[in-house]
């Protein structure tokens, strides 16, 4: 059920007015619409998979329970682990290790060929996964306390605005909402309703206008020349941006209607002043989970920069990983992994006690450097994020370093006038801070904004709305 659907807005306008109606009288009631109505919303993708997602549920909240009474709590924690990373494993990367396997094999001279498992991908099951696990660690590491009802856990791992693509919500976040007295006030259903509607234009207006620049060009990357394929590379760094941004507005804002406040999970990444700055506004609620659940556990910062560019490394690494079963995920992970660590070197201090960072950062020209750098490395890692597999990737890339200029089409100017036009739009609603402070704004500002979004949405929005592109995770 895609949320820029009628299906979706029938079904949303139902489980708003419903669910308000049992928070007032019946309570409990509500808990237990609400888990049937995120059952049933995604079951619409295939209802042969809420059995894996209740799996997931019912093993969790029993591990949970007896982690938090044994005497030995870490077996309980591992069980949990090997679950859910089992049927992460299974059903996300199986056929990624048979293919891989078969390779090894055929370099081997060894003329065998392991047979593709025919099923699909659970929708959603990366983020659902990382949410549960969390609720089991916190557990084991005595920051949380188990839930004794099973259909308020079933509730926090499938809640529906936040199952299929985040942002990643930690228990204690959902816990503390969902036992204190949820209000419904009318500055919540004013952040929620802009909210959605930035969320709409993000994604219709933006993603899916910019899918036409860049599909062309990552499907058949041979038959584009060097100027086409690199707008394409800026294109989708946008168009991946303002599509998952864009479902997190969404979910964010559908559930303030319900009475929660989700976390964060974007803050302007394309400002970023450095990769570590990008990762603090990028996908924030993934990020902190890597930091909390892997980095930490790792090892962190604590043993020499040696060990800390070895965590982070493999921090990015299976990070990339997490995204899909491909070594191009790899790749995007490890160059992440291998900037974070090229920034460590570059923060230890030279003469007179200052690092090339600081050194750069004191200057506006140098600030502005290292912006250009940062993104124009964010986006040589999307180029694999993208590509559908290595070869084009190559391909890619070899179209830009092989440069061989044309005259610019209109179509091009255009296209280049969109992009400096969207980097500004970035660095403007990094200063005014619109979706953060949409239930603050007075009534003249709220209602100009608003209908400026829906004339947007009414004229510009993509004929055939896409799927969001983190479905796919």
């Amino acid at each position: 059920m895609l949320f820029a659907s009628l299906h979706f807005f029938i079904f949303f306008v139902i489980v708003v007015f419903t669910s308000a109606v049992l928070r007032r009288y019946q309570p409990r009631t509500e808990i237990l619409f609400l888990t049937l109505a995120s059952a049933y919303f995604y079951g619409q993708w295939s209802w042969t998979y809420l059995i894996l997602i209740y799996i997931t549920i019912v093993t969790d909240f029993f591990l949970g329970l007896r982690c938090y009474h044994s005497n030995n709590p870490r077996h309980f924690l591992w069980l949990s682990l090997l679950v859910n990373l089992g049927i992460l494993i299974f059903f996300k990367y199986a056929n990624f290790l048979l293919h891989s396997g078969t390779e090894v094999l055929q370099l081997a001279g060894i003329p065998w060929q392991f047979t593709p498992l025919d099923f699909l991908l659970p929708v959603g099951i990366s983020f659902y996964t990382f949410q549960s696990m969390s609720y089991t660690i916190d557990i084991y590491r005595g920051q949380l306390t188990p839930r004794r009802s099973l259909l308020e856990y079933a509730l926090f791992v499938s809640f529906f605005p936040q199952l299929v693509a985040g942002p990643i919500v930690r228990a204690k976040e959902f816990f503390q909402q969902l036992d204190g007295k949820r209000q419904f006030t009318f500055a919540m259903a004013q952040s929620g309703f802009l909210l959605i509607l930035i969320g709409l234009v993000k994604k219709t207006v933006f993603a899916d206008n910019l899918a036409s620049v860049v599909d062309p060009v990552f499907n058949q990357p041979a038959h584009h020349g060097s100027l086409a394929t690199l707008l394409a590379v800026y294109a989708f760094a946008f168009q991946i941006y303002f599509d998952f941004s864009g479902y997190t507005d969404i979910a964010i804002g559908a559930a303030k209607f319900l009475g929660f406040t989700f976390p964060k999970n974007f803050n302007y990444p394309y400002t970023a002043l450095s990769i570590q700055d990008f990762w603090r506004r990028w996908h924030m609620t993934l990020s902190r989970w890597l930091r909390d659940y892997l980095y930490i556990s790792l090892g962190g910062n604590r043993h020499g920069s040696w060990k800390t560019s070895r965590n982070l490394f493999l921090t990015m690494f299976l990070g990339g990983l997490w995204h899909g079963a491909s070594w191009n995920f790899a790749i995007w992970g490890t160059l992440h992994g291998l900037y974070l660590s090229a920034e460590k070197l570059m923060r230890l201090p030279l003469r007179q006690g200052l690092s090339i960072e600081d050194r750069l950062h004191r200057h506006t020209a140098g600030r502005w450097l290292r912006w250009l750098i940062t993104f124009n490395l964010v986006c040589l890692a999307w180029v694999f994020f993208r590509a559908s597999n290595f070869t084009d990737s190559l391909t890619v890339l070899g179209n830009i370093v092989d440069w061989h200029g044309r005259n610019i089409s209109p179509g091009q100017w255009l296209t280049i006038a969109v992009l400096v036009g969207f980097v500004a739009l970035h660095w403007l609603g990094r200063q005014w801070q619109i979706a953060e402070r949409s239930g603050q704004l007075k009534t003249p500002a709220y209602v100009s904004l608003s209908v400026l979004l829906i004339l947007t949405l009414i004229g510009f929005a993509a004929r055939e709305p896409a799927a969001f592109i983190y479905f796919q995770f």
